[in-house]
């Protein structure tokens, strides 16, 4: 009989021995996490800050004059991978007249040109439009779309991926 009063004896005193032992480590909700956040935000701003940035830089390489309204989208979050995120937003311009495609895309690649950290390629999207995507090295990504049907050009912007996940919306 005193060895099963034994066995709860020394697994509590195993208990005591590792909460003593945890006691004296680093804390897991002490400052490094509230630092990581806030390295975390520090990084997301700066990324979202760049990025709008040159999405600027490109609505601006069309006049004023053929620009008729201008609506910002909100920066979201995407996932790159299970422990960093990218930041995506853009601009949408309203013409007040079509804009030849080839001509925009040609004066974007000029604002560029001068930068060999970008790349510029066309393409198609899925609906066969013709679109810019433009990229820097550090990960940036833009894509441009003229769309004179709708005189609409839509500016996508995505920031470099940086340390974080999804629940720090």
């Amino acid at each position: 009989m005193t060895s099963h009063r034994f066995i709860p004896s020394a697994i509590g005193a195993l208990i005591a021995l590792a909460l003593t032992a945890c006691a004296g480590g680093p804390s897991m909700t002490a400052s490094p996490a509230t630092s990581s956040s806030s390295d975390q935000a520090a990084d997301r701003s700066g990324a979202e800050d760049r990025a709008g940035t040159v999405q600027r830089r490109i609505a601006e390489t069309f006049d004023d004059d053929k620009v008729s309204s201008e609506t910002t989208r909100d920066w979201v979050l995407l996932a790159c991978s299970d422990s960093e995120v990218q930041s995506a937003g853009g601009i949408t311009l309203r013409l007040a007249a079509s804009e030849p495609v080839d001509s925009a895309y040609e004066k974007i690649r000029s604002e560029f040109s001068a930068d060999s950290s970008f790349t510029a390629e066309t393409g198609k999207t899925g609906q066969g439009a013709e679109r810019l995507a433009l990229s820097r090295g550090t990960g940036e990504r833009y894509i441009v779309t003229v769309d004179n049907e709708s005189l609409t050009v839509r500016i996508a912007s995505f920031s470099e991926c940086f340390p974080g996940s999804l629940a720090d919306r």
